[in-house]
């Protein structure tokens, strides 16, 4: 092998991660002459083959210097001429063994060790052209072609869809280095599989780019699917449109209200999920025996809270008007059809008991001297009090045989809830419940309630609210349909959904899908582009949380019918770095969308969910979502700030393939992680159709000018009002007369 016509130098240096290489002084030229060709030796990001027993290291060329010596001679007295000595530094990748190539090393080489450029045999099997197709559904392999290797044009680079969707990608670049074609051409080169019968892609759009890589308009300014096989929904923010986007706020948690309304810990949040639990409780009909229940077991905690730690006059104030209240509530006409239910299902319950309770309680305080006060209660008191109020405390928790179902609904339930009583009602409720402290409550509550008031009456949050002046009805099935239409599944027509005369056309688009027989779609496009800022980041998470959680119970197959993970769907976050910023530390709290992506990150891959970020500004995106990315398309990337983030956060060992990242070219990509055979700069496919991302014309529009826009007409829809027609001369000589 010594005298191989591959053999290009040898080791001279070795650590952990590279290695030096000493170029044979008898190459001339920078290449290598053998009976496949002339190959070209030492040209940036391509390959060399080290031998280490019968295993072979794959390296990665990454620099190459010349270097002069002066060769000293003992006599000194001969003047001699400088030598160059050809220095190449390579990254160790991978290895090959019996034919087969591995990312990783786990055996160094030694120095002097031969080094030989690769031959066809092993550009073969680092390529993957030699490994027999296996189209098995259980190990796909790399079998999805992304683009040709920039250094080897012979050469197909091809991922494995299983280890970049399963287990988190990263699309990195700079505006305009090609981010959004390389996600639409990966697509693409799916979709054109043969053997690919159904995909779920659920496109994040926050740039309105991605329609036209999917669907095109025909003559009659109609969108149509452009791709073969391949389905889309696309689905506007633009309210407009009669297909927009309609997100129900009962889909929300507690967690969801939480943010948007901006409820201070303290005194705001209990108020606001005890009128979330309320109003869910109701408007499914729940039994009022229930909420009756509810009411009386916290009005007992309150006195026995109260008689436990408080020792003074204020405190026995306090139960006594607990105590007045209880017997006012069980006396009032409209609760006697709930406690006369709730007496029929606690044998042991009796009203009368629960009043002569009250009475007896007040009684062991006594009366209230001359000036209101009442007298400090001691331990004997104290513990009378509760003799008296614990026993019917104990009967009202106790459950109910074949009941399973014992406690009211949660603040998180997504059960659907009138807006209206949510606003007039349970919220107010909320605020007086205690009724000594209902003053401090509703002042303290004061900035959260306008901002619940603003949002409700705001035109802008009508896809999440409703109409301002109305409100969505009780539907059938609404949070089935609006997952089946979001995850472009086809309806289930075994399943009747509310009609027309419920739920009239244009209320809720994704129900009037499912009502007409939606078909199954492969890609599934949510145009945030004009989706109001302040309810970005709560969308957003609202979305992912929601296809995280019905995954997550698809893992009950008794109720699913179908395995754990056998229904895995693709999530792409599109400018991620707009609603998934890492925390600063300067604002109060994270973003809810942080939250939620980055559990989406640590915990998706378990329940067949995978994410796919794409990012300009990494410094800016959430560490903890881009540390668990495993495979990375990086386009040019100039930002040092940028580049210096991004190298913390890959493996050290591409560190110096990453130094070229500034000058890549468009389309060009450094191809990295387990989605690939080895590392490689890849020029991506052609994406045909391409998305909506390319660069202004600035000179085509200077030399040919066109009409201006309709900038009237585009106003009109941005204010929200309908532009008034334009006037005929007629009109404009009636109007100057």
């Amino acid at each position: 092998m010594a005298t191989s016509d591959y053999e290009i130098g040898r080791v001279v240096a070795v650590d952990t991660a590279q290695i030096t290489i000493e170029l044979s002084r008898d190459l001339k030229a920078l290449t290598r002459v053998t009976y496949e060709g002339s190959v070209e030796v030492g040209r940036i990001n391509s390959y060399v083959i080290i031998p280490v027993g019968n295993r072979r290291i794959v390296a990665m060329v990454t620099k190459v210097v010349l270097t002069e010596e002066n060769e000293l001679r003992a006599d000194k007295t001969m003047v001699t001429l400088p030598s160059s000595r050809r220095l190449m530094k390579a990254t160790m990748i991978g290895t090959i063994e019996d034919k087969h190539f591995r990312q990783g090393i786990s055996l160094f080489p030694v120095l002097d060790s031969p080094v030989y450029i690769t031959s066809q045999d092993d550009l073969d099997i680092i390529f993957g052209r030699s490994q027999t197709a296996d189209n098995s559904d259980d190990k796909p392999s790399y079998c999805i072609p992304i683009g040709k290797s920039a250094i080897f044009q012979d050469y197909q680079i091809k991922i494995d869809p299983d280890a970049f969707f399963g287990k988190h990608a990263a699309v990195i670049g700079s505006t305009g280095s090609g981010k959004s074609c390389s996600i639409a051409t990966i697509l693409q080169s799916i979709l054109e599989q043969d053997e690919v019968k159904q995909t779920r892609f659920v496109i994040l759009d926050t740039n309105g780019e991605y329609r036209t890589a999917f669907q095109k308009q025909n003559d009659q300014d109609c969108w149509e699917d452009a791709i073969d096989n391949c389905k889309c929904l696309y689905i506007p923010t633009d309210p407009s449109d009669e297909d927009y986007l309609a997100i129900p706020y009962w889909f929300m948690n507690s967690e969801d209200f939480i943010r948007l309304f901006r409820a201070a810990p303290g005194v705001q949040r209990p108020v606001l999920l005890n009128a979330l639990s309320c109003a869910r409780d109701e408007v499914t009909e729940f039994e009022q025996w229930r909420i009756t229940r509810e009411k009386l077991i916290y009005e007992i905690n309150n006195i026995l809270s109260v008689s436990a730690r408080g020792r003074d006059g204020i405190s026995a104030a306090n139960i006594v008007s607990y105590c007045q209240g209880i017997k006012i509530f069980l006396r009032r006409r409209a609760n006697r059809e709930a406690i006369k239910e709730l007496s029929y299902l606690y044998d042991e319950f009796n009203a009368n008991d629960l009043i002569e309770s009250a009475d007896t309680i007040i009684q062991i305080i006594g009366s209230a001297n001359k000036k209101g006060y009442y007298n400090a209660l001691d331990i004997d008191k104290a513990q009378r009090i509760e003799e008296a109020i614990q026993p019917l405390l104990e009967i009202l928790t106790k459950p109910i045989e074949g009941n399973t179902d014992m406690s009211s609904a949660s603040a998180d339930n997504p059960r659907y809830f009138s807006k209206s009583g949510f606003r007039y009602r349970y919220l107010e409720n909320a605020l007086t419940r205690d009724e000594l402290n209902s003053a401090r409550a509703r002042e303290n509550s004061s900035t959260m309630l306008m901002r619940i008031y603003r949002l409700l009456e705001d035109s802008r949050f009508e896809f999440l609210f409703g109409p301002t002046s109305s409100e969505w009805p009780y539907v059938e099935h609404s949070l089935a349909a609006f997952l089946r239409d979001i995850l472009g599944m086809k309806s289930n027509l075994d399943i009747s959904l509310s009609d027309k005369d419920i739920l009239s056309l244009g209320q809720l688009p994704f129900y009037d899908r499912q009502r007409r027989g939606a078909k199954a779609s492969n890609v599934v496009i949510i145009d945030l582009s004009l989706l109001a800022s302040e309810v970005l980041e709560n969308v957003t998470a609202l979305i992912g949380r929601l296809i995280l959680e019905f995954l997550q119970r698809l893992s009950d197959n008794k109720v699913s019918k179908v395995k754990r993970n056998d229904f895995p769907v693709v999530l792409i976050l599109e400018e991620a770095q707009n609603y998934i910023k890492e925390h600063t530390g300067k604002s109060e709290e994270e973003s809810i969308s942080k939250l939620v992506f980055e559990r989406i990150a640590r915990e998706g891959r378990k329940f067949g969910l995978g994410l796919v970020v794409a990012s300009q500004r990494p410094s800016e995106l959430s560490k903890t979502v881009l540390s668990q990315c495993n495979s990375f398309i990086v386009h040019r990337l100039q930002n040092p700030e940028d580049l210096r983030y991004f190298k913390e956060i890959v493996p050290g060992i591409y560190g110096q393939l990453l130094d070229q990242l500034p000058a890549l070219a468009e389309r060009m990509a450094l191809v990295l992680g387990e989605c690939v055979q080895a590392p490689a700069l890849v020029e991506m496919r052609e994406v045909n159709p391409a998305p909506r991302s390319q660069n202004a014309k600035f000179y085509k529009s200077w030399v040919n000018p066109e009409r201006d826009p309709d900038v009237e007409a585009v106003c009109a829809k941005w204010e929200g009002v309908k532009p008034r027609e334009a006037c005929t001369s007629e009109d404009e000589n009636v109007n100057h007369e």
